[in-house]
This record gives structure tokens, sequence and C-alpha cells, in this order.
């Protein structure tokens, strides 16, 4: 019964039990209809937000792997630079990535391109007059590395008598030129010092050694190892000073390092 609150008749309404548990069913089933929409409505929200998070990284992702890509670029291109300017100034990159026992087979190959002299005395090549005096005098490298240091004349104190490589220690060291060692010892600015007479004026000088493998009196050929590098004496860091006296005069080394 529904009453007004105006003067106007009572209205009368008669459900029947049916009727009434139908209309219950259905509110019933609207609730969870409803639910059920809000719940779907409520992944997929989640599932869009989760792919907007997704694409955000993958545009990071993106980017950092242009980014590695124009880093992998400039890395090439500068590894070919050094290697073009390795090769021309005669540094042999490999000798720092991999140290060798032995020195590398072109230091053992002598100025007159009869062969290669391997510090084994019956295994040593026959050379004409002309061809020993040719290896008597100091030409090439006693090792490959960077030159940190040339050569200063005068009297003052940036004087350098030679230049200084820099290797890694325990790098083999040989010798520029034919020769007999006349010297052998400890230098407190050299360090273990070893001196090559090549007996035509010319002397070879290798300091800052770990270790002298030549003797006082040993005649020594071009090629062969005399020393290994180190960090002795006067020195900040491991490398090779190498100089060379003509008639007991220093003189610039880099011409002859060629």
């Amino acid at each position: 019964m529904v009453i007004p609150e105006s003067r106007e008749p009572a209205l009368n309404f008669q459900l029947s039990s049916g009727l009434l548990k139908f209309i219950l069913v259905l509110i019933v089933i609207w609730f969870l209809v409803l639910i059920g929409l809000t719940i779907f409505y409520g992944k997929l929200i989640h599932k869009a937000w989760q792919a907007d998070v997704l694409l955000e990284e993958n545009e990071r992702l993106r980017d950092y792997n242009s980014k590695v890509v124009e880093i992998e670029k400039s890395f090439k291109k500068n590894r070919e630079l050094t290697a073009k300017i390795a090769s021309m100034a005669g540094i042999d990159l490999e000798v720092f990535d991999n140290p060798l026992t032995t020195p590398p087979d072109s230091l053992f190959i002598d100025t007159v391109g009869r062969g290669v002299v391997t510090g084994v005395p019956g295994d040593r090549p026959t050379f004409s007059t002309e061809e020993l005096e040719k290896l008597r005098l100091p030409r090439g490298r006693p090792l490959y590395g960077w030159i940190t240091r040339g050569f200063i004349s005068g009297d003052n104190e940036e004087k350098h008598e030679g230049v200084d490589i820099a290797v890694k220690e325990g790098t083999p060291v040989v010798a520029t030129a034919t020769g007999t060692v006349v010297f052998v010892g400890w230098d407190k600015d050299y360090g273990n010092l070893i001196i090559i007479d090549h007996g035509n004026g010319y002397k070879t000088v290798y300091g800052h050694n770990k270790k002298v493998v030549a003797t006082k009196g040993e005649k020594v050929f071009k090629g062969d190892v005399i020393a290994l590098s180190g960090n002795t004496g006067h020195s900040t860091a491991p490398h090779l000073h190498y100089g060379i006296l003509k008639d007991g005069k220093p003189i610039d080394p880099s011409p002859f390092l060629d």
C-alpha cells in the first residue's frame, strides 16, 4: 500500500511470493554483473597501465641500444686509428696485450736481410765482412713500446742522454747491434745497467732492467736477448732507458730506431 501525503486515494499493490523472489533474484544478478564488470574493467585499466610502462621502458631500451651502437662505432674507429698510428710508428700492439718470453721475430731480423739471429751460437748465419760491419751499427729498437721521453742535450737538470720506452716489466730487451758487453752492474740512476761496445766508436746503453741476462765480456749479436725490462734505479714506472754513445759522447738514438 502506498499512501500519498495529499488527499489522493491510497494505492494498493499486491505481489505474489514468486514475483517477489524473481525481483530479488534480478537484483542479485544485477549486483553480481556490476561487480564482475568492475573487476573486468579494473583489470583492463591495470593492463593498460602496464602497457604504458612497458612502452616507456621499451623506448628507453631503444635509446640505450642506439647509444651502445654509437659507442661501438666510435670504439671501432678509435681502434682503427690506434692501429694506423701504431703501424706508422712501428709499434706492435700485440706486445702490450700478450707479453712474450722471447722478442718478436721482427727484432731478430738483421739489417742486411740475411735471416734470423736466434741467439744460439750453432744456429747463426754466415756474414761477409761488410755485412758484419753493418750489424755492428746500432739500428732498430731494443724492444717495442711507447716512447715517453726523448733525448735532451745540455748540462742542465733537464738533460736526458737517451730515450725512455714504456713497456711492461719483464719484456725482453735485445741488443740493437753486435758487440761485446763491457759493463753489467748497478747504477744509482739507471738501476740494473748493461753497456755494449760495438767496436766502431758506438756503445749502446740499456738501463732500469729488472734482470740482466748477458754477462760482462760476453759477445752478443744483433737480436740477442740481453735483459728483461724493469723499474730499477731512479724510475717511477716500468720502462727501458736506451742510449747510444758515439766516441764516448751521448747522441740522440731517435734516428737509429727505424
